[in-house]
């Protein structure tokens, strides 16, 4: 049987290990797009980085309305559904925070800075959610 979990159990959920969020939106011509992402839980929001010219940047500079689903891969499958409004910045010391992050989270043997300086060398796009709503089970068998 599910239960609900509580603040800090989803974010607890959220930010253990290297699990990737399923980002849902929508583009401009209606059809779905869905497509994963590596991202951090910085306070209270989820922060990720856009690579340039990604189908995620163009519809969220378009409509900043997202929506994402982090979920366990083995059983009891619990699962965080996450609905919000994006922030976009091409701030070079916001993308760096992100990036060094998502670095240490992801790819804790490479270089954090290095990791960092690329992203903002290579043009990507710093992403934070402001959540509106959040549907968080556990215990799904």
């Amino acid at each position: 049987m599910a239960t609900t979990m509580t603040d800090t159990e989803w974010r607890t959920f959220v930010g253990a290990g290297t699990k990737l969020a399923h980002v849902g939106l929508t583009r401009p011509d209606g059809r779905p797009h869905v497509t994963p992402i590596c991202f951090i839980l910085d306070g209270d929001e989820l922060a990720f980085a856009l690579s340039p010219g990604s189908v995620k940047g163009q519809s969220l500079a378009r409509d900043q309305r997202i929506a994402l689903c982090v979920s366990d891969e083995r059983q009891p499958y619990g699962f965080v559904t996450i609905e919000g409004e994006a922030q976009l910045s091409a701030e070079p010391d916001e993308l760096r925070h992100i990036a060094m992050g998502i670095a240490d989270r992801y790819y804790p043997a490479q270089p954090r800075q290095a990791i960092a300086e690329s992203f903002v060398q290579e043009g990507f796009t710093a992403v934070r959610i402001s959540i509106t709503k959040v549907i968080a089970r556990s215990g799904l068998g």
